[in-house]
């Protein structure tokens, strides 16, 4: 069944120019706020530092990865994926405590309300990153799903750098407009994906899966203030702070 309608072979060279693509905007976003202060590093600990060092290696698995399968190095290819077993829930970790500890100095400023509203968004992603590389391994040996999924958590790597951006560089713009604009950009990242598979009557379910994750999440942030999240940021912060 996984079969139908799934292409024989799967053009890598556009996975790659998109993996470029995110590395550029993710050095652009993350050097504005981060990698110029170095080696001071300010208002940063070890938390952000691992942190930083594990999405760094995520993002550059994501861009090596479809070189390698270009090159057909397929061995180095399955090594890094293994590798993958590890770096991932490293990666997931870290988004926990770098969510806690965001928690932790917001609440100095603001209510526990807006900072679970806001926590809204962090906490989607790493539900959203827990799925798609579960599916992704899931469908490890399906090509064109595995690779679907994994790209999916290449979308959610858009966020971060693009808020960064926006605030760095076009500091005008309300926050909550930046929040919308990193939302609305990886969810029509997904939904451009899908439309494609579409369009050439590919496989549609991992694309289907993607975006409708992606929307999801942006409902999530519309509801942040409503009783059911607020329970549900009660519960985390509970659980997890």
């Amino acid at each position: 069944m996984n079969k139908i309608n799934q292409p024989t072979t799967i053009k890598t060279r556009n996975i790659i120019i998109g993996m470029i693509l995110m590395f550029i905007i993710v050095h652009i976003g993350f050097h504005a706020t981060y990698i110029k202060q170095f080696p001071e590093f300010q208002k940063y600990n070890w938390v952000h530092h691992i942190h930083g060092a594990l999405m760094g290696a995520w993002v550059m698995l994501l861009l090596v990865q479809p070189i390698l399968i270009h090159k057909k190095k397929f061995a180095a290819h399955r090594f890094l994926g293994k590798l993958s077993y590890v770096v991932a829930p490293c990666v997931i970790v870290s988004m926990v405590f770098i969510a806690r500890q965001n928690y932790q100095t917001g609440i100095l400023k603001k209510t526990a309300a807006d900072v679970m509203a806001t926590q809204s968004i962090t906490w989607m992603q790493i539900v959203m990153f827990v799925l798609f590389y579960s599916l992704a391994i899931y469908y490890r040996r399906n090509s064109y799903n595995h690779m679907r999924f994994m790209i999916a958590t290449a979308i959610i790597m858009l966020g971060p750098p693009i808020n960064r951006i926006i605030f760095s560089y076009f500091s005008d713009v309300p926050t909550l407009y930046i929040f919308l604009i990193s939302l609305y950009v990886k969810t029509g990242v997904a939904a451009a994906l899908f439309f494609s598979d579409f369009v050439k009557k590919k496989y549609l379910k991992p694309g289907l899966i993607v975006l409708l994750a992606f929307i999801f999440s942006d409902v999530v942030f519309h509801a942040r203030y409503t009783d059911a999240w607020q329970a549900i940021g009660k519960l985390i912060v509970k659980t997890f702070y």
